[in-house]
């Protein structure tokens, strides 16, 4: 039992390394629930607002490039459930070792 959560911890420490590869896959207009059966369960909600045409809600998913060295965030906003806009922010890792 002990490795197969390893595994899963493992799984999850390498997601963000995953998500460029993943995104290629995204589309707009694709529904919430598709987007989540692509990118997975592991994202935050990023806020929610309303607008005259409905309202649009954000999540955020983690990314990581070891090639660029940069860890960031996909945002993904979704009006009335289907995907409108998505962005990436990204920033250099600062390792602490001299």
């Amino acid at each position: 039992v002990s490795r197969g959560l390893g595994d899963v911890y493992k799984r999850q420490l390498m997601q963000p390394y995953q998500m460029d590869s993943k995104m290629k896959d995204i589309e707009l207009g694709m529904t919430k629930k598709k987007v989540i059966s692509i990118l997975g369960k592991d994202f935050e909600s990023a806020g929610a607002r309303m607008t005259s045409e409905g309202s649009i809600e954000t999540i955020s998913y983690k990314t990581a490039s070891m090639t660029e060295n940069t860890e960031g965030y996909y945002l993904l906003s979704f009006k009335d459930g289907k995907l409108v806009e998505w962005f990436k922010e990204k920033y250099p890792v600062h390792n602490h070792q001299h």
